[in-house]
């Protein structure tokens, strides 16, 4: 039965590694389908997680740890919008996205994030962005892209806080290149090194990071996956998205 689901296991990897990589550009609608429904089945439902006990082994998910940037966020509350990321588009490596308050002079000075590898339950419990002057989790993002947005079920209800504050942040901010600037736009448009058209809220940034986690995910410190290839230069989103996270770096956005 474990084998069964390790195979199951190499195949939902496969098809995110498929769905964020091809085609040549990131369809949103994908992102939101297919990686949320798997990321879903493996991390929220556990699904992972028992798999690892059934084998006797310890899972881990590779990202990249911000906790001094949460302490610096908390001290000095000099931004007021956050997300950690962690992924690569066209190949550069994006992490750390923030707008500092108005007022505030200069930009916060944090520090390159570094790989850590964190049990299931961490991973999903690590602050990875910030808005409306509240923290979200990788959790709380992958609940509502599944529930909320549309990822498994689409419910324009919002009995919880959270999700309206995440309603709140993803309409006012927006990650784009400068390739993707719009002067029509309505929200704030946090612009980024790269000629990619899309334009992306955190949530969707968020989205792709923990796909990405879940594709390096380890057992005892090995591998699920030995390798993972993403094909040829022409997708634009560079060879090695899934395991450069070490060369990932901060963009820092003006106000």
């Amino acid at each position: 039965m474990s084998d069964d689901l390790v195979g199951q296991l190499q195949d939902d990897i496969q098809t995110l590694i498929d769905n964020l990589t091809a085609p040549a550009s990131l369809e949103k609608s994908r992102i939101r389908s297919v990686s949320t429904s798997i990321c879903r089945r493996w991390l929220i439902d556990r699904g992972l997680s028992n798999l690892a006990h059934t084998m006797g082994v310890c899972p881990t998910l590779p990202a990249l740890d911000n906790t001094s940037h949460v302490f610096d966020i908390e001290k000095w509350k000099h931004v007021e919008f956050y997300t950690l990321g962690g992924v690569s588009l066209e190949g550069f490596p994006i992490n750390s996205i923030y707008r500092p308050q108005f007022g505030f002079p200069g930009n916060p000075n944090f520090v390159l994030p570094k790989l850590k590898e964190y049990s299931p339950a961490k991973f999903l419990n690590r602050k990875c962005s910030f808005g409306q002057r509240t923290w979200f989790t990788t959790e709380n993002v992958l609940r509502y892209m599944a529930n909320k947005a549309g990822g498994v079920h689409f419910d324009t209800k919002r009995e919880k806080d959270i999700d309206r504050k995440i309603d709140v942040v993803r309409e006012k901010y927006t990650v784009v290149s400068e390739a993707g600037m719009s002067n029509e736009a309505q929200s704030i448009q946090l612009v980024i090194a790269g000629t990619f058209e899309e334009q992306f809220d955190f949530c969707y940034l968020e989205m792709i990071s923990i796909a990405q986690s879940l594709c390096n995910v380890r057992f005892d410190g090995k591998p699920v996956v030995h390798k993972l290839r993403l094909g040829e230069d022409e997708t634009g989103f560079g060879d090695d998205i899934l395991l450069g996270h070490s060369h990932h770096r901060r963009i820092d956005l003006p106000n």
